[in-house]
């Protein structure tokens, strides 16, 4: 009885890992020292980079601003210590899955031979359309024009609900490579 509750934490442990998920990669340079840079701008933006919706360019730059203000780096456009580039390679997907029987019909009679009973099973499919893609950020030192944080997050883009959950945790976990540092 006991073995039942560490058994169901890893059964649903083991499902939330094999679901689809953001995947986010980092790397800065480690000979680079981030306390020397206090502000950022970001680069000029361009549509065919970015073919994410408006509103969620808009909540990408809130979350990177937010992150790299709580990492003591604000926002400024006169010259800035860091450009902040991004841009995107998103695909449209579908997914195709069939369910159980939806449907079951009976029929039957009686021949000359015997009795005559079947069953006829009709499986549902259904198809799913969402766009799977990546955005990537970068960090770039304006002064010596040389990268110094490249972050990739890998999503499956589902609903308008969770674009908030997995953009803010995708660029919280980017920056996470940046070191924390007394300002």
């Amino acid at each position: 009885m006991k073995l039942i509750f560490p058994i169901g934490l890893l059964v649903l442990s083991m499902m939330y890992a094999c679901s689809s998920s953001t995947k986010v990669y980092s790397s800065r340079d480690k000979s680079v020292d981030f306390s020397k840079y206090k502000t950022f701008d970001f680069y000029e933006i361009k549509e065919e980079h970015l073919k994410i919706k408006e509103v969620n360019r808009r909540r990408l730059a809130m979350a990177i601003e937010l992150e790299l203000g709580q990492k003591g780096i604000k926002k400024s456009v006169n010259e800035p210590d860091l450009l902040v580039n991004i841009y995107s390679l998103l695909n449209q997907t579908e997914n195709t899955y069939s369910t159980n029987p939806s449907r079951v019909g009976y029929y039957g009679g009686v021949s000359p031979y015997g009795l005559g009973v079947g069953i006829v099973v009709s499986p549902e499919s259904h198809t799913e359309y969402y766009t799977r893609g990546s955005v990537t950020i970068d960090l770039v030192d304006r002064q010596e024009n040389k990268l110094v944080l490249e972050g990739v997050a890998n999503i499956d883009a589902g609903n308008d609900e969770d674009a908030d959950r997995i953009i803010n945790y995708s660029v919280k976990k980017i920056f996470s490579e940046i070191p924390n540092t007394p300002r």
